[in-house]
């Protein structure tokens, strides 16, 4: 019997409907964090008709903030359950007790950042992201790998255009500015400090199939550019018209 990654018992709640557990979890922090970022760091958000209706998308925008999940989350209006992250597998998988635990406060994706025996193939991941996906949840990725220093965007990896292209969703890309004056790196509480998100036309990929090797880094690499080239533009923008409104 040929095996299938989403019939593993460490991984196949990923493809299901949310327990109600999970369900009740996540109207309370929808809660908190809608009361938090309407009143005491106000988010104003900026096209939000850009968002996609007919179907899932990966979302992705610079990270200078702990609160930026909870931001891009409340800046659709969809709730926390409708998004997902990539986790690492041997952290957050292997470990008995955290993937019990949080599979019913956070709808996580496992990827391997190693390379060993127990790692997973990509297109495993690709495969329940797929599934996760299918039940009509996003994916949200920052591109950056982790959060830079305030003003200063790191170079994008390539991984968010690469589950686009694999998943053949669209990207939804969005600019944030004021997340980093909200919670400051390395602080454990946050200020009280405007945001605003600004949310710009979806991004489709390109079609993958028939393309070589070679096109298919080409493609990989340009739209990666691309992304980070608009939303670098978007935050300059932001940003003028916020010094000039002082």
């Amino acid at each position: 019997m040929k095996y299938s990654i989403l019939e593993d018992s460490r991984y196949k709640h990923i493809a299901e409907p949310k327990s109600i557990l999970f369900q009740i979890f996540s109207f309370i922090f929808d809660l908190y964090a809608n009361t938090v970022l309407t009143f005491y760091t106000p988010v104003k958000v900026i096209g939000r008709e850009n968002i996609p209706k007919d179907k899932p998308f990966i979302f992705v925008s610079n990270h200078n903030s702990h609160m930026d999940i909870a931001i891009l989350a409340y800046a659709t209006r969809m709730g926390y359950e409708k998004f997902g992250f990539l986790a690492a597998k041997d952290y957050w998988f292997d470990n008995n007790f955290r993937r019990r635990f949080f599979k019913n406060l956070i709808n996580l994706i496992p990827i391997s950042r190693k390379k060993n025996p127990e790692s997973l193939h990509l297109k495993d991941t690709i495969t329940l992201s797929k599934a996760f996906m299918n039940l009509g949840n996003n994916i949200i990725i920052f591109p950056e790998g982790s959060r830079g220093e305030p003003g200063k965007m790191q170079r994008f990896r390539k991984g968010a255009v690469k589950f686009s292209m694999g998943l053949d969703v669209p990207i939804l890309p969005a600019a944030i500015i004021g997340s980093d004056k909200a919670w400051p790196k390395g602080e454990k509480w946050m200020q009280s400090a405007p945001i605003t998100v600004k949310i710009l036309p979806k991004v489709d990929p390109p079609k993958t199939e028939n393309l070589s090797e070679i096109a298919y880094n080409k493609a990989l690499s340009k739209l990666t550019k691309e992304l980070q080239i608009n939303i670098e533009k978007e935050l300059k923008n932001l940003e003028d018209k916020f010094n000039s409104e002082l």
